[in-house]
């Protein structure tokens, strides 16, 4: 095929050679018209062409959305479902290897620690109500009883004994009463005050007791905490470490105040604890409090469990820490956050 200049500028000739006859073919093809032909299936084919290839990409992305967004929500969702009918552990088992992100596990996780902590709580507050219900037959005609064994000792002028039943009828009134779960700090020491003025006449002054506030105002006073906090400590201190001691004894309280925490320190000068002892404390100090363990130590309640009420109260940064030498004596730090009564 060539193109000649023969002022047919827009013309273009094809020949060939006939085999027979030694004529000459020649077709004249117009260039403006073949253009036009070729643009016009180039640009039906180029459509076609664009056509499958947006469809592949939507198709693409179709797959990648499947993958990536529907089926993580599908998981969830039969996640959910499988949560009224399953156990927590089998619902964490089956997301452990699914594409879903570590996120749920995670919440799974923090929402089965929220239910352990909850069913935990009642069944402490549960055995607490119990114990108390046990102690609490008819407390009117104990409190009465009290009452006129106090106002006989005072008509035989038997000052002592008139002191200690008051004390004890406090005592009990506070125990048994079940006005707030809550106290303020001032009614807890008021509470240890009339256990230790029983617990001297029991032991014939055998310890003395102090209280040192570190404190500059008057504030320590309204730190709000849970009911019967100081009085086992206290109980401990003496039946365990000023009883065997040989000769007097002291228990000392020292009341720290931060802007964020209150802490007590209850310290002893009696037998103190052997290193095994104190180690096995530690470690029942340490465990979670979700470890349910409602152990009584004659008829109080065990340190462990003070320390597992503060904790599930106000975290595992908060509660109980013992520091013991073996004939030297025991100090035991309570923490829990300041929170006055007016700010409630």
């Amino acid at each position: 095929m060539k193109k000649r200049n023969t002022g047919f500028q827009d013309r273009v000739f094809k020949y060939a050679k006939v085999v027979f006859g030694g004529l000459l073919a020649i077709s004249v093809i117009n260039i403006i018209v073949f253009i036009s032909f070729a643009n016009e299936k180039l640009s039906k084919y180029g459509y076609c062409i664009l056509l499958l290839l947006e469809i592949s990409i939507l198709i693409t992305f179709l797959l990648i959305f499947q993958h990536y967004v529907i089926k993580p929500i599908r998981v969830l969702e039969g996640t959910i479902r499988t949560i009224n009918h399953a156990s927590f552990d089998y619902v964490l088992e089956e997301l452990e290897d699914d594409s879903l992100t570590d996120s749920l596990t995670r919440i799974l996780e923090e929402y089965k620690k929220s239910m352990v902590r909850e069913h935990t709580e009642i069944v402490l507050r549960q055995e607490s109500e119990y114990a108390q219900l046990q102690s609490q037959i008819n407390p009117h005609f104990l409190y009465n009883t009290l009452e006129v064994v106090r106002g006989q000792a005072l008509i035989d002028d038997n000052y002592k004994i008139a002191d200690m039943t008051e004390a004890l009828a406090k005592y009990f009134r506070y125990n048994i009463g079940k006005d707030n779960d809550k106290v303020t700090l001032s009614e807890e020491i008021d509470n240890v005050y009339n256990y230790i003025k029983i617990q001297q006449y029991r032991f014939a002054d055998k310890f003395t007791f102090h209280i040192y506030v570190h404190d500059d105002t008057e504030e320590y006073k309204n730190c709000i905490m849970p009911k019967m906090t100081l009085q086992p400590i206290v109980e401990n201190a003496i039946f365990h470490g000023i009883e065997g001691k040989i000769g007097t004894g002291t228990i000392d309280f020292h009341i720290v105040t931060t802007e964020e925490r209150l802490i007590v320190t209850v310290a002893d000068d009696g037998i103190g604890m052997k290193e095994e002892t104190l180690e096995e404390i530690h470690k029942k100090l340490n465990q979670s409090p979700m470890v349910v363990s409602y152990k009584k130590k004659g008829n109080g309640i065990a340190i462990e469990n003070v320390n597992n009420r503060l904790k599930l109260l106000f975290g595992k940064e908060y509660g109980i820490h013992i520091s013991s030498t073996w004939m030297v004596g025991s100090e035991v730090e309570i923490t829990i956050p300041k929170v006055l009564k007016d700010m409630k």
